[in-house]
């Protein structure tokens, strides 16, 4: 739909369905109809579409049983010009050599599967005679994973439930040796007593268990053995994904090289393994290498160690099924109480969605008087997309030499992480895949479920134990719940802006954002008084905190946002014809609705005047991903020739050099907006409403112009575009203000004292309690 929407933005799309799509699916059609019948469902869409003239219809073949009135729905409709999905994702125009293809694609890959099953019956078979000497008959494994397939394996979702939570006491021999040694698994069966006769033989400090043809493993991964408790390390072969499992036996999406991930049974043809723990566990006996790999990986977790899979740059396929190795494992658990009885000591950190660079794991471990601050931040905060970006790395950065800082971040989806950059300011880094469904709790914001995260909460309390932080703080409100993971631990929650204002203002023009600013004053009202202190951006939001029941006002700070003065300068204006500059991200809704008064209300105006000025905008990183998402229906592609929008920009300062004018049209809006004070730093005149400049104490006619009505809006605009001295006193003053009020080292100071003042207060506090 969103290519549909790029290709012919004004023809109406029409969704027939059996279950309500997506909120962002529906945002795209025009009309869209659900009934749990299929045949009702056709009937309706031929009642409604044989009256027109449909352009396309589309349906879907992708293998599931049943449904044959929807299968067919696109060839009963005229012109019948018909669109099919396949299983793979792709479409195929519905001609009946495409059909005819397609047919015998299905038909050659069933008869493939079919063989695959038939190979497998033979190689169990072969393997007959030793499965009869062990505790599960081979037979009675390949009856009951056939069964479990039929059902659709469902003890991969119950699994947990079918195990104990008990550790395993194990005895082991500290780390001795040096070296390693290969063991080659030549043979088809696993072979339990050469390779315990392997291991007993040696005096190794690892052993590499090989099977096929693989590398050698990389220096970083003996370097997470310097943690007492590894117990393995292999090279990342696959991936997790959002397959279900009965363990996870990948990271959850491709690391990138170097990356390293804690799973819980990380399977690969080239492990490398501590040779003391390995004769510890007690090697397994059994038939297939993947169940016994998975049997000492089970227990292994039990005894509190850790395995890790290390990312690398070959091509990466995902995770296989392995349906008779799965079985076998759980029969073997559920058959033996004392495998029963044990559990992993670290679920939620070893699901294979947490990332760091291996070679820089333990770097937090540090003394000195230095306070030490564990972050939370529901982005990497480098390369800086948006403001938000922007804030955190350059208060960390200009905090650097006198605070330590370990980051935890989310992820998001295509993010590549910029492990050096990080490290120059984090001595830490951690980024978590969010791989869980959003809450289904009503009575939060949607942005609060979206964020939930077993192993976020996790690794905030492993890293609370571990490095033994001074302060946690937490970045943005819809974060603020994941301050109990660390409840010993004084924390500070950073309210870039108060979310409850921004929804607020919404609700005003909009009722049906009334249920969403109740939610969001209720959970903040909640979690403001939780924290022993709160950053706000502006006195003015300090002062909303305050009314709206955070009680301690001597904990609530004012720490502004900020504009890096060395690195924005001011240029010169090189181009022949006028620019005006618009910069926001559109993950953030206000950008948006800024963009479309600009492009609505605005630019006609100003081209009345001015018909040579172009327009530039900067939306960030999926900017049109974000602009579907957000409901917005017409394409981005139909705009005016003079309007540009550009994703993501690395270097903003040739972009701010370039522009004649930089506008902040928004009408809603919360915290304060660094993109003001980047370009003021550069010397640029800059118009904005009173909403796009509140918190920051600028004048009119000073530093800015500010104008509320849009006609006074564009007139200011165009005054600026024609007249080059007014531009230069603008600029000149603009400068001056951004160096005396908001260089990140000013505001760098005040954050450090409030550090201070938390820290000293827990100190007090701490040795007055009995």
């Amino acid at each position: 739909m969103v290519h549909l929407r790029k290709g012919a933005p004004d023809v109406p799309v029409w969704l027939f369905s059996k279950v309500p799509p997506l909120p962002e699916t529906a945002a795209l059609c025009e009309r869209v109809e659900v009934r749990r019948s299929s045949l009702l469902l056709l009937l309706r869409a031929e009642l409604q579409l044989w009256p027109r003239w449909v352009a396309i219809s589309v349906g879907t073949w992708t293998g599931q049983r049943g449904k044959w009135p929807l299968k067919l729905a696109p060839f009963l409709i005229p012109p019948f010009r018909a669109l099919v999905l396949n299983e793979n994702a792709d479409f195929f125009a519905a001609t009946p050599v495409a059909i005819l293809q397609h047919w015998t694609r299905r038909l050659r890959d069933a008869v493939h599967s079919r063989w695959c099953r038939v190979k497998d019956v033979g190689i169990g078979l072969g393997q007959l005679g030793l499965a009869f000497l062990r505790r599960i008959p081979f037979y009675a494994l390949f009856v009951l994973t056939a069964l479990l397939r039929l059902l659709s394996f469902p003890h991969r979702r119950v699994f947990q439930w079918l195990h104990g939570t008990g550790a395993l006491a194990v005895r082991s021999k500290a780390a001795a040796g040096a070296g390693l040694v290969r063991f080659r698994q030549n043979k088809p069966q696993w072979d339990a007593a050469e390779l315990e006769r392997f291991a007993r033989a040696s005096d190794a400090r690892w052993i590499v268990w090989q099977r096929g043809s693989v590398g050698e493993p990389r220096e970083d991964a003996f370097q997470l053995f310097d943690d007492e408790r590894t117990f393995a390390v292999t090279k990342q072969s696959h991936v997790r994904g959002w397959e279900p499992m009965l363990l996870p036996l990948a990271p959850f999406r491709t690391l990138q090289p170097g990356e390293a991930s804690q799973v819980l049974a990380p399977l690969s043809g080239s492990i490398l393994v501590d040779r003391e723990k390995l004769l510890a566990l007690g090697i397994p006996r059994c038939s297939l290498a993947e169940t016994a790999w998975m049997l000492l990986f089970w227990k292994a977790a039990a005894a509190g160690w850790r395995c890790y899979s290390l990312g690398q740059s070959a091509p990466l396929k995902e995770q296989p099924d392995l349906p008779m190795q799965n079985t076998d494992f759980l029969l073997r658990v559920l058959w033996e109480a004392a495998l029963r009885h044990l559990g992993p000591r670290e679920p939620d950190l070893s699901r294979g969605n947490i990332a760091f660079r291996a070679a820089h794991r333990l770097r937090a471990i540090s003394g000195g008087e230095r306070p030490r601050v564990l972050l939370v931040s529901p982005f990497v905060p480098y390369p800086l997309s948006h403001g938000g970006a922007v804030r955190i790395y350059n208060l960390c950065r200009a905090l650097a030499d006198r605070v330590d800082f370990s980051l935890v971040a989310r992820r998001e989806q295509h993010d590549v992480i910029h492990y050096e950059k990080l490290e120059e300011i984090f001595r830490e880094v951690h980024v978590v895949d969010f791989d869980e469904p959003t809450l289904r709790d009503e009575r939060l914001p949607e942005q609060v479920r979206r964020h939930q995260s077993r192993a976020l909460r996790a690794l905030i309390g492993e890293l609370a134990r571990r490095w033994k932080p001074d302060l946690l703080q937490i970045e943005y409100t819809h974060m603020a719940a994941f301050r109990d993971a660390a409840p010993g631990v004084p924390a500070i929650l950073v309210e870039h802006d108060l979310t409850f204002s921004l929804y607020r203002q919404l609700a005003r023009n909009d009722p049906g954002a009334r249920p969403g600013y109740e939610r969001w004053l209720e959970f903040e009202r909640r979690w403001l008084e939780a924290y022993d202190g709160v950053w706000a951006v502006s006195e003015d939001d300090r002062q909303a905190a305050i009314r709206e029941g955070r009680r301690e006002a001597d904990r609530t700070f004012t720490i502004a946002n900020g504009v890096d003065i060395g690195r924005f300068t001011p240029g010169e204006e090189p181009t022949p014809a006028p620019e005006i500059l618009y910069v926001g991200s559109f993950r953030h809704l206000p950008n948006i609705l800024g963009f479309e008064k600009l492009r609505d209300q605005l630019m006609s105006r100003v081209w009345s005047r001015h018909p040579e000025v172009r327009l530039r905008v900067v939306a960030g990183p999926q900017h049109e991903q974000f602009w579907y998402k957000l409901g917005r229906k017409s394409s981005l592609a139909g705009l005016d020739p003079r309007i540009e929008v550009l994703g993501f920009v690395e270097d903003m300062r040739p972009l701010y050099a370039r522009a004649t004018v930089v506008v902040v049209p928004l009408e809603v809006s919360a915290g304060t907006n660094i993109k003001v004070l980047e370009a003021m730093a550069c010397g640029k005149a800059v118009v904005t409403t009173p909403v796009g400049c509140a918190g920051l104490g600028l004048l009119d006619g000073q530093e800015v112009l500010i104008r509320e009505d849009w006609p006074e809006f564009a007139e200011a605009v165009c005054d600026l575009v024609s007249d080059a001295a007014l531009r230069s006193r603008m600029a000149a003053r603009a400068r001056r203000t951004a160096e005396e009020r908001f260089s990140w080292t000013a505001i760098a100071q005040d954050a450090y004292l409030s550090y201070q003042m938390l820290i000293t207060s827990n100190l007090e506090s701490s040795r007055s309690r009995p």
